[in-house]
């Protein structure tokens, strides 16, 4: 792919650390290595900056930096991190969780991963840092009602407004999942952009409530990183995914109905 200032690539990361299970190890980059990946990026001319800052540059030479989920190992390994290479960074937080533990993680040893605080958030937030919402219950939009969904978003944007002293600008669709209706709900509820998976480079011209990222690893090298930002997620996933999306809705919709009636209810905030 020739290299192009019309498209912004956008990186994801997850958890920053050592040590994770063998199931979540693909989500979890080493401090060192981020370190490696970030440098290589800011060697070959790259700017790597948060999402709302990125998207409102003119076209350039910018890669955004985002992390989903909010784990308390930002600001212990992240943040030094970004520091060292003069990065900037977009993190995602599910609202109903914060202070808590990753228990939508219940399937990995991670799901007791803590969470970084309101006071981490707003500490992050004064030292430039985007808080962006990754939903408020971190569940699957795409397969609640009109009413439960607009709730779900709106909760997440009135909570990080009041503890952060300003509104958040940007959403994560939790696991990736969105729908138009689901679009529409985070615009009305007025964010400016929305971040999915897509394993794409995200264009320009493109809307910006469905922005694609590239995912990074823990098995991720320095060059495939740099080899990401220049010519996108390797191998056929986007298309399979895509051609996929119907019957694994369908799959999930089941599976979700099936623990609504195992699990206990997330505690809602006023």
């Amino acid at each position: 792919m020739t290299e192009s200032f019309s498209v912004l690539p956008v990186l994801m990361f997850h958890s920053i650390g050592n040590g994770a299970s063998a199931a979540f190890r693909r989500w979890q980059v080493p401090p060192a290595l981020l370190v490696e990946q970030l440098a290589c990026l800011s060697a070959a001319g790259y700017q790597l900056l948060g999402l709302s800052e990125a998207l409102s540059q003119p076209a350039g030479k910018h890669v955004a930096i985002t992390f989903d989920d909010a784990f308390a190992d930002f600001s212990t390994h992240a943040v030094p991190a970004l520091r060292q290479v003069g990065a900037g960074a977009t993190l995602y937080a599910p609202t109903a969780y914060v202070g808590g533990r990753a228990t939508w993680l219940s399937a990995y040893p991670e799901g007791a991963s803590p969470l970084l605080a309101w006071s981490d958030l707003r500490d992050l937030h004064a030292a430039g840092y985007e808080i962006g919402s990754h939903g408020h219950r971190h569940t699957d939009l795409d397969l609640l009602a009109g009413p439960e969904l607009r709730r779900d978003v709106e909760t997440s944007r009135r909570l990080l407004g009041a503890e952060l002293g300003s509104p958040a600008r940007s959403f994560c669709y939790p696991f990736g999942y969105h729908t138009r209706a689901v679009r529409a709900a985070v615009a009305d509820a007025g964010f400016a952009s929305a971040c999915e998976v897509g394993y794409r480079i995200h264009r320009r011209d493109t809307s910006p409530f469905s922005i694609s990222r590239l995912i990074v690893t823990g098995s991720t090298s320095p060059e495939q990183a740099l080899a990401l930002v220049r010519g996108g997620q390797p191998g056929v996933v986007p298309y399979l995914r895509r051609g996929t999306r119907t019957p694994w809705r369908a799959f999930r919709a089941a599976r979700r109905g099936l623990r609504a009636r195992q699990e206990p209810a997330v505690q809602e905030q006023p």
